[in-house]
């Protein structure tokens, strides 16, 4: 076995601890039944990294086979952004290199090449059996315990089912679907990210929230995956706003759209209002990119003596830098023009001076080719929240008395709404259970 020094492509793996004493195990044991005792306290040294991981893990496999299949996801070379922009999207098992030279450039063809080479080195780590060393340390194989499943387990999956190939070139394609699919770096690790200070942190557990879950709204809705199928599609795509009263669906609008897309390839930066100034810094980071992203600013306003958001309108339309192709804003506020208006404005200047305020004001809301307005749903619509509200929670009431108290709530708890009806089913499976 070739010494993981030569890999060029996946330093992750080239400069792990675990995976470069195990490859020299393998490269420098004698026989399975005459191991050193140097070899045995190396490989009991792993077990020790490995067990830390125990409880975590993400695909079919076992603890080694996890521990490669996250450094490969996280590792962030130029064959994982060549396959995450879609450079190898076409190409099927069982190609030949010839065929390759028909499918690809002279540079996407060498860097596939490249990446199956080093995929056979340290493929012959993951399905290693290390039973020999297991017994003459006289312990336990942490290595070779399945993977306890979890929900998010398939994407991950789909490395362990290409490391398992036998043909290290349909491992490259099949490895090059996975970052398409999923992006590489830290993009593979979630569909949502928080903008913060030291970079962009995962989001581990995402509102599951669907647009079957929304009712009403049904020209908002359509608006909305059809712009997300525009971007996803590689077509210039508007700036969204989405605007109306408090806990009308809007957040719960873009979670959905991030739950419908995000196999798709599409991700979610959220950013905060005080960290806008993070933006240009973000849009450079993800410029170029496979996948898609949407910027989303949750419940956007400024007060009329803030004036960062004379900022960030030059972001937003351009002006800093253009916005990435790949990348729109989705922006939701409780004021249609996002920058507070006063009285103040509108008297006590000449008329040109007032105009042009109150012009500012409003410019900001003009970035965005899309605005849609969620109101308050009336009646009816209200009750048909709280009943499917209640269908999927198992709450389990007469409906004219689920509906007299949902009417009651609303009146006591500031009007109707998908949050209001959502708290109302919640209070009522907790005095009823």
């Amino acid at each position: 076995m070739r010494h993981f020094d030569h890999l060029i492509l996946f330093e992750t793996i080239r400069n792990d601890e675990i995976a470069e004493k195990l490859a020299g195990l393998i490269r420098d044991k004698k026989t399975d039944t005459a191991l050193e005792k140097s070899a045995i306290e190396t490989f009991i040294a792993t077990q020790r990294i490995l067990i830390r991981r125990i409880g975590r893990g993400q695909i079919s496999g076992n603890y080694l086979q996890d521990h490669l299949c996250g450094l490969i996801a996280e590792d962030e070379n130029i064959f994982a952004r060549m396959a995450e922009d879609g450079m190898y999207k076409d190409l099927k098992r069982g190609m030949t290199v010839e065929e390759l030279a028909s499918s690809l450039t002279l540079e996407a063809k060498t860097v596939l090449l490249m990446a199956a080479d080093e995929i056979k080195l340290f493929s012959e780590l993951y399905r290693f059996d290390w039973s020999a060393y297991q017994v003459a340390a006289d312990g336990y194989d942490i290595a070779a315990i399945p993977v306890s499943h979890k929900e998010n387990r398939a994407p991950r999956e789909l490395i362990h089912n290409a490391m398992t190939q036998t043909d290290s070139l349909d491992a490259a394609i099949m490895l090059s679907d996975y970052f398409h699919s999923y992006g590489s770096g830290v993009f593979q690790v979630s569909p949502a990210f928080s903008a913060e200070e030291n970079g962009l942190v995962p989001i581990p557990n995402i509102d599951a929230v669907t647009f079957d879950d929304l009712i009403g709204c049904e020209d908002q809705k359509r608006t909305l995956t059809d712009t997300i199928d525009t971007l996803i599609s590689g077509l210039p795509a508007n700036n969204m706003l989405l605007y109306g009263d408090s806990g009308t669906g809007k957040s719960s609008s873009v979670k959905a759209l991030l739950n419908m897309f995000a196999p798709r390839g599409l991700k979610m930066i959220s950013v905060a209002k005080n960290k806008l100034t993070l933006l240009p810094a973000i849009l450079e980071m993800i410029a170029g990119r496979g996948m898609k992203f949407i910027i989303f600013i949750d419940d956007l306003s400024f007060e009329e003596n803030e004036h960062e958001y004379k900022a960030f309108k030059s972001i937003i339309e351009g002006r800093v830098a253009p916005r990435p192709k790949n990348t729109i804003f989705v922006v939701t506020t409780n004021r249609k023009n996002i920058v507070k208006e006063v009285w103040s404005d509108r008297q006590g200047q000449d008329d040109v001076r007032r105009r042009d305020n109150m012009q500012e004001k409003k410019s900001l809301a003009d970035r965005f080719g899309i605005t849609l307005v969620f109101s308050t749903p009336d009646k009816n619509e209200y009750l048909e929240i709280v009943r499917n509200i209640a269908s999927k929670s198992g709450l389990v009431m007469p409906e004219e008395e689920l509906a007299a108290e949902a009417l009651k709530w609303e009146i006591l708890h500031g009007g109707r709404s998908g949050r209001v009806a959502r708290q109302f089913v919640d209070y009522m499976i907790g005095i009823l259970r």
